[in-house]
């Protein structure tokens, strides 16, 4: 899997299929970058040489004739596995994304990820769509107006931090985020443990991904490896907002411990 993100234009395709095997052990990669070729093959003679931003529209009727692509609420975990996506069409806006980004750069179009808050979507060419709404373009207003329920308000601008290209490392890495959350809501603990898991190996330089690991472990009752990860969490962030409590936590484990 980490092969596959040490550049900006490894394949998230390729990515999130390695990562779906360390928790699915029925998937078969080889299988579903073949059809990833197929659709990108099939987009590419569609597309014929068209501007990117009129081929967002063949992009959307491909998968949807090919795949059934739509989107599905988050609670079920399988909408965040790309395979699963792949074989039932419903995705998550992170899974319908990176479908369009695989599919896209096999044909290619410069398809890249946009992480607005509480909304993954993608740019094609300059033009930013919503492959979860069927492949929406949004322009400025329409992209405020789907920030504002998770801001609370309409911002009156978007932020350019928001706008930055995702890298593929960054997207697995969000994929493995959603995941944790998805299993640990769930109460399955050790799937949650293994995102956990994935989240610091991607995001090394994070030390937040360290608490949360250490969290989950200390849930778990493993105890010695939830006090390393707190302990170096608090190392690295001497002014954590949440300091006190990672504190207090770390004496009771050093307690238990001993």
């Amino acid at each position: 899997m980490l092969a596959c993100v040490e550049s900006r234009d490894g394949d998230v395709g390729a990515g999130a299929l390695w990562l779906a095997t360390e928790d699915c052990p029925d998937v078969d990669p080889p299988r579903w970058l073949s059809l990833l070729d197929d659709l990108g093959e099939e987009l590419g003679n569609r597309c014929d040489g068209s501007p990117p931003i009129a081929c967002v529209p063949i992009i959307a009727g491909l998968l949807r004739e090919r795949i059934k692509l739509r989107g599905a609420g988050g609670g079920d975990p399988q909408s965040h596995y790309l395979h699963r996506v792949l074989e039932r069409g419903n995705g998550v806006p992170l899974s319908c994304s990176a479908i369009w980004i695989a599919v896209g750069r096999r044909a290619g179009l410069p398809v890249e990820g946009v992480g607005l808050p509480g909304r993954f979507v993608v740019r094609v060419g300059g033009a930013l769509a919503d492959p979860f709404a069927g492949g929406e373009l949004l322009d400025d207003p329409a992209a405020r107006r789907l920030v504002a329920g998770v801001l609370g308000s309409e911002p009156t601008r978007l932020d350019p931090a928001w706008l930055g290209a995702a890298s593929p490392r960054w997207i697995l890495a969000r994929m493995s985020r959603n995941l944790r959350g998805v299993y640990a809501s769930r109460e399955e603990w050790d799937m949650a443990l293994r995102a956990a898991d994935r989240c610091v190996a991607l995001l090394p330089d994070e030390p937040t991904e360290l608490r949360d690991r250490g969290l989950l472990s200390w849930r778990l009752g493993r105890s010695a490896e939830a006090l390393d990860d707190l302990r170096a969490y608090l190392e690295r962030v001497p002014r954590a907002p949440d300091r006190s409590h990672v504190e207090e936590l770390v004496s009771r484990l050093r307690a238990h411990l001993n």
